[in-house]
């Protein structure tokens, strides 16, 4: 089954028809694995840096503050116990890294999920070309205003990296500018509607390549090296 997208230009105007196969982009959105992915790219952005004292770390004396017994109060050390205003923090956060990898193909699977989620609920925009001739917010303001997503959070995805366009989207808040080839799941997500280029969604619309794999026909056998004559 396939999607009928239309395809517009920077004015708005529909100049034709593009088709999503919906069978490589996993025939249905996977809600479950776009979660995970997600999950994925938000702790990998975690910088990990917090950190508390222990007792160890904690100024202070090591002195016991009174006598074990006989004064009628519950037991204590020193003032540096976590039980203690003031005390080191027991079981506290220390530095450590969150970020892990899901395999390679999950995350392939994941980004075209979304994308077939971002076409079924129409907010997949594929444009002929995106071009500015000087970096100008005003020209990616009008282009928003012409497909009508002003105030919205719009993610433009180019084909390669652009700089003018970069540059023209870099202020409106809620608008970010990539190159297609850095698309993923999170960014996605983050962003209500995504305007693409024709020649970055064909690639992605294309069935992946698998390169090919040279067999020896079965029965060959490496033969011995013949032996030297004896002298």
């Amino acid at each position: 089954m396939a999607l009928e997208l239309k395809t517009t230009d920077a004015a708005g105007k529909p100049v034709g028809t593009v088709s999503l196969d919906e069978s490589l982009f996993g025939g249905f959105v996977k809600s479950r694995l776009i979660h995970a992915a997600s999950v994925m790219y938000h702790a990998n952005l975690r910088q990990g840096t917090h950190c508390t004292k222990t007792r160890a770390e904690v100024a202070g004396s090591t002195k016991k503050l009174y006598r074990q017994k006989g004064t009628g109060r519950a037991r204590a050390g020193n003032r540096k116990s976590g039980t203690r205003k003031g005390g080191g923090v027991i079981h506290g956060p220390k530095p450590r890294d969150y970020s892990y990898h899901m395999p390679r193909k999950q995350r392939q699977a994941a980004l075209r999920s979304t994308l077939l989620g971002k076409a079924k609920d129409a907010e997949l925009h594929v444009l002929e070309s995106i071009t500015f001739d000087a970096p100008k917010t005003k020209t990616m303001l009008a282009l928003l205003e012409s497909h009508g997503l002003t105030g919205q959070t719009v993610l433009v995805a180019t084909d390669g990296l652009k700089r003018d366009v970069w540059l023209s989207g870099r202020n409106l808040p809620g608008v970010t500018v990539i190159p297609a080839q850095e698309l993923n799941t999170r960014q996605l997500l983050v962003h209500k509607h995504l305007i693409i280029e024709r020649p970055a969604f064909d690639r992605l619309n294309a069935a992946p390549e698998r390169p090919s794999r040279s067999r020896k026909p079965k029965g060959t056998r490496k033969q011995a090296a013949p032996a030297k004559a004896e002298e």
